[in-house]
């Protein structure tokens, strides 16, 4: 890495990075960042991203800002829940082990920072969840809690909707 070329990043826990500058120059909030930030020596404070997602963050920008290969596009709504189908294989293995809450994290993290792509992927993953199970299912996967009471989902089990 070229030490001319590298800037320093501290997330919100304290976590240092050094990246080089064309990779995060590829990021719109970074590189408008760069604009108040004009000495590569100053540290960056990341105060609104964790130690574990900036790593995340830094190593997608990392992916494809030195890779030929580009994401895919993903479609929206995704057509079933085989989220293989519709990512490279490095975004699949990427983001499939990460837990929910993970993923929660993460898309917070890639919203903030304007990483689109990876807000898109990562809501991808999750919509795949969500595609997956029962509602009761979902809900208990996701945390979610019904909106209706039990005499409330009662009544409206009375009514079928054909």
């Amino acid at each position: 890495m070229d030490e001319a070329n590298v800037r320093k990043l501290k997330s919100s826990d304290g976590a240092e990075f050094e990246v080089e500058e064309k990779i995060l120059a590829s990021n719109d909030f970074f590189k408008d960042l760069f604009k108040d930030f004009t000495n590569p020596d100053e540290v960056i404070n990341v105060n609104q991203v964790d130690g574990k997602n900036l790593q995340k963050i830094i190593d997608y920008l990392k992916h494809y800002g030195t890779e030929t290969e580009k994401p895919k596009v993903i479609p929206k709504p995704l057509p079933s829940n085989d989220l293989k189908n519709f990512v490279n294989e490095w975004d699949y293995n990427f983001i499939h082990p990460l837990t929910i809450e993970e993923c929660i994290d993460l898309i917070n993290a890639a919203n903030f920072l304007n990483v689109s792509d990876l807000v898109t992927l990562v809501a991808a993953r999750l919509a795949s969840d969500m595609m997956t199970g029962t509602v009761e299912e979902v809900r208990e996967r996701f945390g979610i809690k019904p909106d209706m009471t039990e005499e409330e989902m009662e009544e409206y089990d009375r009514y079928p909707l054909d």
